[in-house]
């Protein structure tokens, strides 16, 4: 009876172990499995002798068996644990780059949805044509101030110049503009030449082709900012007419965004024939635009100068030339600058030595070597290009048009996201094992204070992989004054087996 009870009590504990084991990850069932065995037989062993059956033991026994559940739950929890929080507490190589280029991506979408960094592009990409200079009078201080009057412009006109192979006539006016049937709003309407705008080189075709003497009705080309503002940004808007004080004309088209500023800022340019323009502006006098010939672009020594221009009495009145030319270097050249500044400034924030000093002949291969390279130069890549698109989203968030305060904001971004940007990618680089290139963890204090120009005082950290050994200084010392990498011998694989490699 007694061998009977003993042989049902030890199936029943050997099917417990078993199910216990069910519970444990796979990689390790086996190992527990046996472990549990070889206790059961010793507590079998030394509480049950002579094959007597006792209830005692046997529960005592049972106990045992019901605590291999408690094992196999408490491993199942730390192999879970280890399994979700290793990769999201130590960051690969591969996770900061997608973290990297993800931040990228958005920077770099955001910026072709704002209508300001379009803006920005076209001030580069439809410069004013070189050589174009505003005509102002010799004793005139402000060229905001117009100097030229019409009958003086149609003089210069009728003769052949020797500086000059173009000149055009506009005058700034403010002009009741009817957007629509029931809206009107005083606009600033710059009275100009039909030339006009090819004259400045930039690219509006007219609607209708027009010669200085035809009566066909006159067109009308809208600055960006006010087809922006009171227009919407309407893509289909060429064409549409529209009332210009008592003129009827017709929307030709829309100049493009630019850093240059002609004076009065006109809000749109009514292009007239001649006949028409002396009508309106009588004698109240306007600005002149010219193009240079070669020997005027060789007497412009400067960006203005006096020059002269010949008229029907053969007399050469002294006037003065200032250049058209936008200021403008465009969103790259802005970027490149602060850049560059950026690495000028760079060892004043932190320290940018990546060398490593150790006492261990065991070193990354070069093949390890050469990937943690390329590792710091893809986040300084990435980096400088978030930098380059972030910049412009900051700038251009609140502004739909180009704006010098707009690139004053993206030149003090710029700088500072490379800057500090740089700055980090430096610093993550440091505390990165040059094996596996984890982040390095765990940091614990080693030394004492007072012993710091005795023994060693500083801050350890590990890499999980069980790769390396970080040493940081407290206070740098003439012989312990940067960091310095330990690398681990196959001797400490042990202690790192059940972690990631």
């Amino acid at each position: 009876m007694s061998l009977l009870l003993n042989s049902t009590f030890c199936v029943l504990q050997r099917c417990m172990l078993r199910a216990a084991s069910l519970l444990v990850p796979g990689c390790q069932r086996e190992e527990w499995m046996l472990e549990w065995r070889s206790e059961l037989y010793y507590a079998c062993k030394s509480l049950i002798s002579d094959g007597e059956f006792s209830w005692k033991a046997q529960g005592e026994i049972l106990a045992f068996c019901f605590g291999s559940f408690r094992d196999a739950l408490c491993l199942r929890r730390q192999f879970r644990d280890v399994g979700t929080t290793t990769p999201r507490v130590h960051s690969s190589a591969m996770q900061c780059l997608l973290w990297l280029s993800t931040v990228l991506a958005l920077c770099a979408i955001l910026s072709r949805l704002l209508p300001g960094v379009h803006a920005e592009y076209d001030t580069v990409r439809h410069p004013v044509r070189p050589n174009v200079i505003l005509i102002q009078g010799a004793d005139s201080n402000d060229q905001r101030e117009p100097a030229v009057s019409f009958a003086q412009f149609r003089d210069w006109k009728t003769n052949r110049q020797r500086y000059f192979d173009g000149l055009a006539f506009y005058r700034s006016t403010t002009e009741s503009v009817s957007l629509s049937k029931t809206h009107s709003s005083p606009f600033k309407v710059a009275v100009a030449s039909l030339n006009a705008i090819s004259l400045l080189g930039l690219p509006v075709q007219p609607f209708n082709t027009q010669t200085e003497d035809s009566e066909d009705i006159p067109q009308v080309v809208l600055s960006y900012e006010t087809w922006v503002r009171s227009f919407g940004s309407d893509s289909h808007i060429a064409g549409r007419p529209i009332h210009v004080g008592k003129i009827t004309a017709r929307i030709a088209g829309v100049l493009p965004c630019g850093s240059w500023r002609l004076p009065a800022s006109p809000d749109l340019w009514l292009l007239a024939p001649d006949s028409q323009i002396a009508l309106m502006v009588k004698d109240r006098p306007g600005y002149v635009l010219a193009h240079l010939t070669p020997l005027g672009q060789a007497s412009m020594t400067s960006d203005s100068i006096s020059i002269a221009v010949r008229g029907a009495s053969d007399n050469e009145p002294s006037i003065f030339g200032v250049l058209c030319s936008g200021c403008s270097q465009g969103p790259w050249q802005i970027y490149l600058f602060a850049l560059v500044l950026a690495v000028l400034a760079l060892p004043a924030v932190t320290s940018v030595s990546m060398s490593e000093s150790n006492f261990s002949s065991h070193h990354p291969s070069r093949r390890q070597n050469i990937s943690r390279w390329l590792f710091l130069a893809a986040k300084l890549t990435v980096v400088s290009a978030i930098a380059y698109f972030a910049s412009l989203d900051i700038a251009y968030c609140n502004t739909d048009t180009y704006s010098e305060t707009a690139e004053l904001v993206q030149f003090i971004a710029d700088f500072s996201i490379c800057l500090f940007g740089l700055r980090w990618a430096l610093m993550d680089q440091q505390n990165r094992c040059p094996v596996c290139l984890r982040r390095v963890t765990h940091p614990a204090r080693v030394g004492i204070v007072s012993q710091t120009f005795l023994g060693w005082n500083g801050t350890e950290m590990m890499c999980i992989g069980g790769h390396t050994l970080l040493h940081v200084p407290a206070l740098p010392t003439s012989w312990f004054g940067a960091q310095r990498w330990l690398y681990l011998d196959t001797s400490w694989e042990f202690l790192f087996a059940d972690l990631p490699s």
